[in-house]
């Protein structure tokens, strides 16, 4: 029997007085202190989501403690019991969660030693990266098994300052480091940086990522991202100017045949001239004035031409001041002198037949207030996709010949931070699919999205170009398995993200969460988790996080570790006082 004092680490300390199916009780021989000291060593004793071991022959039956409690008569304390439940069992030191085998009374419990720990938490395999330590055991270091954390989706959940950017981090630090290691290139991660936190030497030195610092204020991006513009498809640009499909979607098509056609199968001038003519004479005020702005560059002969609100007419102004309307001599003869150079960039030439287009379906009975918009639309797209994306090169490698790719997107508008993310990773997923056509998978790549819910939230699917990227990031979840392409996500507000996405992560980290939605969210979702780890995270401190998946081969409690200063994605809270707080710096204004 043992008694206080006593080597005790892999001991026996108990025995189990009663069996209920998964439920099991167990007597402790004595109450043992929170701490077990051996040579300078300090060990847990059985407490609260602790793990005790017990056997049936040769077979280890591992059990965690959910409850404790003592029986007393009068004052004095005359038993100790844990309340167990049955987690699994180790076979060939590989830990399997099931039921397989169950305690039997009378049995004794020990305490796990090191060996134990390692098969529960990654099954004894040496591949793993180290995250941080067991919650309830500081002396427990938890290290995951690659092969079954980077090689999936995952997702990292938690309130602002939970610590989530931080485990976002851990993970691919420690990721950086296994590539060093092996000094390979199949292994690569791209980060859309919704908020620009991820430059500098966040997660490794600036000279082992390549980034692109996006823009789409008025100057452009100092370095674009190369896309080939027959990547996007006719589709793609109905989509990306929300074009209605009844009455907007023809004149893209249209517009959009017209571009990708050879130069000696194109219209001729001839055709564009005699529809800017119908224009004016049929006084299009809203097509011809928009025309006279836009594409200014490309025509002749039409500044002497106005439109007179009063006569509702457009006329020509010659040199004397003179007017002339449609019908006169004068006025024949200015549109007789009207010429086009047509545009050679493919941009352009888009946008150009898009005009004509408009003026086509025009002719055809559709009203121009339900066009006019469209054209608005294609001229702020193209001027974004001209600041963001350098169609001059393929979309091959926009790592670099890197790692670890950074898209910085804090400082694009809001339509361009919902579609960048999504052409950049349409065209990894078409890559990489193309390649495992070739073979078997020869290179990962992981899409690793923080601030998720601002890019793949569930409201306005109704709005075409948000739909297509909840389309994109959805395939890439569902299929993206198969050709070695992984999603990573962290949110403050899961509730706020695609259902499909959620349901779809293999890992979850899940930090502390407060909003009943979010909770029920991942209540819905995590079918790997039990109520009774649920119901913790609500008062989980910040760093702490309960973990679960199929890299872990249960629900586990873990501390992450922190990522060093130098490391740390800028995303910390402010300090007002204190060490280099905000409030200690002299104001000399």
């Amino acid at each position: 029997m043992f008694k206080y004092g006593e080597r005790v680490m892999g001991k026996i300390v108990g025995r189990i007085v009663e069996v209920k199916g998964l439920q099991v009780r167990a007597k402790l021989f004595n109450l043992l202190p929170p701490y077990l000291v051996e040579n300078g060593k300090r060990e847990s004793a059985p407490k609260i989501n602790g793990f005790v071991k017990t056997k049936i022959g040769i077979d280890t039956i591992i059990c965690q403690v959910v409850g404790e409690y003592s029986e007393e008569i009068g004052s004095n304390v005359q038993s100790h019991f844990l309340d167990l439940q049955v987690k699994g069992y180790l076979d060939k030191n590989k830990f399997i969660q099931g039921l397989r085998i169950l305690p039997i009374v009378s049995a004794n419990i020990e305490l796990l030693d090191k060996d134990d720990y390692e098969n529960i938490y990654n099954s004894g395999s040496s591949n793993t990266i180290f995250i941080g330590n067991d919650l309830f055991d500081e002396n427990k270091g938890i290290n995951i098994e690659i092969n079954k954390l980077i090689p999936s989706h995952i997702g990292v959940f938690g309130n602002t300052g939970s610590g989530k950017s931080n485990t976002l981090t851990k993970i691919l630090q420690e990721y950086t480091n296994l590539l060093n290691k092996y000094k390979t290139k199949n292994g690569k991660y791209l980060i859309l940086d919704l908020n620009n936190e991820y430059g500098k030497s966040a997660i490794c030195e600036e000279t082992e990522k390549t980034i692109y610092p996006l823009s789409t204020s008025k100057k452009s991006s100092l370095r674009k991202i190369p896309l080939n513009l027959n990547s996007l498809s006719e589709d793609d640009f109905i989509v990306l100017m929300n074009a209605s499909q009844k009455t907007q979607a023809p004149v893209v098509k249209n517009a959009y045949k017209e571009m990708k056609k050879d130069e000696e199968e194109r219209r001729g001038k001839k055709y564009y001239l005699n529809y800017l003519k119908l224009i004016i004479t049929n006084a299009k005020k809203s097509l011809f004035q928009s025309m006279r702005v836009y594409l200014n560059e490309y025509f002749t002969g039409l500044d002497g031409f106005f439109y007179h609100s009063q006569q509702v007419k457009i006329h020509y102004k010659n040199s004397n001041g003179t007017i002339f309307y449609c019908g006169s001599c004068e006025f024949e003869k200015a549109l007789d002198n009207i010429d086009i150079t047509l545009p050679e960039d493919s941009l352009d030439r888009f946008l150009f037949e898009l005009y004509f287009a408009v003026a086509h379906e025009n002719e055809n009975g559709v009203n121009l207030d339900f066009m006019m918009p469209l054209i608005a639309r294609a001229r702020k797209l193209i001027n974004d996709f001209r600041k963001i994306f350098d169609f001059t090169e393929e979309f091959k490698d926009i790592f670099d010949d890197k790692n670890v790719c950074i898209v910085q997107l804090g400082n694009v508008n809001r339509d361009m931070k919902e579609i960048v993310p999504s052409i950049i990773t349409n065209n990894i997923f078409n890559r990489l699919v193309e390649k495992k056509e070739e073979g078997e998978i020869k290179q990962i790549i992981n899409i690793v999205v923080d601030e998720a819910h601002n890019i793949l939230y569930e409201d306005n699917k109704n709005i075409l170009s948000h739909e297509s990227v909840l389309d994109v990031f959805e395939k890439v979840i569902k299929e993206g398995r198969k050709f070695g392409l992984f999603l990573m996500i962290a949110s403050q507000r899961p509730s706020d993200i695609s259902q499909t996405i959620i349901s779809q992560l293999h890992n979850y980290f899940i930090h502390k969460l407060v909003n009943p939605s979010d909770i029920s969210k991942i209540r819905k979702a995590v079918a790997y988790m039990d109520d009774a780890s649920l119901d913790f995270i609500t008062i989980l401190a910040p760093g702490e996080c309960i973990v679960s998946g199929t890299a872990f081969q249960m629900p586990t409690f873990l501390y992450v570790q922190q990522v060093s200063r130098k490391r740390r994605p800028n995303s910390e809270n402010v300090v007002l006082i204190g060490k280099n707080g905000l409030f200690n710096v002299v104001d000399k204004d």
